[in-house]
């Protein structure tokens, strides 16, 4: 920096310093902007309706900044288009810039201007594409909250005149938002954003989009005549085909008993559906095949159901944050706003007191201030990486206690907890009192089990031991899931009858399979102990 610019940066200082303390409504205009304020402002818009140019514009002036530096402001807005250019064409990556320093840097500019609404806009932007950058990751939580800075910044100032693409914008962070929630089973909220999106979405193609989202929703909650309708108001704003609908359609045919119908959409439904859509054609299929006695289609269908029901488990810890955040962000906690007055005089003396000073102290630092920057970014670096170190140990560390707390359990009390669990009374007791002898297995079919009911006594013997389906098949790879649905049932002390009459097949049947498991465990007579002694042995 050459001596003869130091009278003109000071000058410009005590105009910020004036105008933060003036709390001028408007402080970035054409006429007080820095240098690219035109070219940048070009980008914006171009984002919106030409992506493509947008990127080869973000580009050009990327190839620029090199050979003349631009102003800070200028260079962390650019790197704010860059990142938008990057998502809205595709090509975001891992090398993209980092919009952390940006989020900081709009963050103290926005303490200065309050009032400045093109300026908040930009802050609330910076927020939405960090949280982008964090779902790119991986990282929910911190997607998350971003998203809920964004929206918060947009609330609190209700006029957008120089913002032509706000009302979409705020649709947008509702929209990521209620996908979030719904990954994480946050079903009610997921509706709620959901509805608040669509209240500021404009285009029929948007309005669609979130009708369907809904409806996706809806399938998950099993309300496939709600998802249904839904779906077909969609496809009469834009329509797309049945593609979106197939696990409602399917489900419907499975209700009604014509399964050779329901295989092809749910199978459809399970290729291209998202987790919970997969979850459920899994689960319809792998009846299905039962019924048709495929074992090989039903066996794989039922592990994916069996691994999948497990990962709600896995992400209680993040749903429980994320439920957090959004509680927190629709019940805020209400401040007195501080009484504001003509301070203009006082703070213009202030301010000339602090231009004195940073005059001072600006000719003392300014020929450092390449080195004190390059000093400063080494150690960024370092934190960053010694953070991401402790990060990544303690992810390790957490996932070996869960591994060993997983693996050790009290035999006594999972015991207890599986004979208490509400799916073992109940399979009990619809058998009890009811002498149920060999000859007269077939005078009771309405004690058959439905299929939701050996699901959650499967679900439930994995939530007491486990893993223990899973383990099960893999110790005993001769054995399939129609014996392993046998096996729980036999653990809950049934006779080979009683079981018969659950499974809706003859007693030689039963007692047929029976024979076959206790020949595979290798051990002892009944079924019930060599089970018990299996589970003993295991945890």
């Amino acid at each position: 920096m050459k001596a003869k610019h130091v009278p003109i940066q000071l000058f410009l200082l005590y105009v910020v310093l004036s105008c933060a303390c003036s709390r001028q409504k408007s402080a970035f205009n054409e006429a007080d902007a820095p240098h690219h304020f035109k070219e940048l402002k070009r980008i914006e818009i171009l984002l919106e309706t030409q992506p493509e140019v947008a990127l080869d514009s973000v580009n050009i002036l990327k190839t620029r900044s090199l050979q003349s530096p631009f102003s800070e402001i200028d260079d962390k807005e650019l790197r704010l288009r860059e990142v938008q250019a990057q998502y809205k064409n595709r090509c975001l990556t891992e090398d993209s810039p980092d919009l952390a320093p940006v989020v900081d840097f709009f963050d103290s500019l926005a303490v200065l201007f309050p009032q400045d609404v093109n300026l908040q806009f930009l802050r609330a932007n910076t927020y939405y594409y960090k949280g982008v950058e964090c779902a790119f990751e991986g990282d929910d939580v911190s997607a998350f909250t971003q998203y809920l800075k964004a929206l918060d910044v947009m609330r609190q100032y209700e006029a957008w005149d120089d913002t032509p693409y706000a009302k979409r914008f705020i649709a947008l962070n509702y929209t990521r938002l209620s996908e979030i929630l719904y990954r994480y089973g946050i079903r009610e909220s997921a509706i709620e954003t959901c509805h608040k999106a669509a209240s500021y979405y404009e285009s029929a193609t948007d309005l669609a989009a979130m009708l369907r989202f809904e409806a996706a929703i809806y399938q998950s909650q099993k309300d496939y005549d709600k998802a249904m309708a839904l779906f077909e108001n969609a496809e009469k704003l834009v329509p797309v085909g049945d593609e979106p609908r197939q696990l409602s359609i399917g489900a419907k045919l499975y209700e009604l008993q014509q399964f050779d119908s329901a295989v092809p959409h749910l199978a459809l439904a399970f290729a291209n559906g998202d987790r919970f859509t997969r979850v459920d054609a899994a689960a319809k299929l792998a009846e299905i095949f039962r019924f048709k006695g495929m074992a090989d289609q039903e066996l794989a269908y039922t592990r994916f159901y069996v691994d999948n029901s497990l990962m709600e488990t896995r992400l209680t810890s993040h749903k429980m944050e994320i439920e957090y955040l959004f509680d927190e962000f629709n019940n805020p906690k209400t401040e007195t706003p501080p009484q504001q007055g003509n301070n203009y005089g006082s703070l213009l003396i202030l301010s000339l007191f602090l231009l004195l000073v940073i005059a001072f102290m600006a000719y003392i630092i300014y020929r450092n201030r390449r080195r004190i920057s390059h000093i400063e970014n080494k150690i960024s670096d370092i934190e960053q990486k010694q953070e991401q170190e402790n990060v990544d140990k303690d992810l390790g560390q957490e996932q070996m206690m869960q591994h060993l707390n997983a693996s050790h359990i009290e035999f006594g009390e999972a015991w207890k907890s599986f004979s208490e669990s509400a799916i073992v009374k109940k399979i009990k007791q619809s058998v009890e009192g009811k002498d149920i002898m060999i000859k007269n297995v077939g005078v009771y079919p309405q004690l058959k089990l439905k299929e939701m009911d050996y699901i959650e006594l499967v679900r439930e013997t994995n939530n007491c031991f486990p893993d223990f389906s899973s383990r099960f098949l893999k110790d005993f790879r001769d054995l399939n899931v129609a014996d392993l649905r046998h096996s729980c049932l036999a653990l809950l002390g049934l006779n080979d009858a009683e079981i018969a009459v659950l499974e809706g097949i003859s007693y030689s049947g039963a007692n047929r399979r029976t024979k076959k498991i206790l020949t595979v465990l290798g051990q002892g007579n009944s079924l019930e102990q060599a089970l018990l002694s299996y589970l003993n042995v295991s945890y």
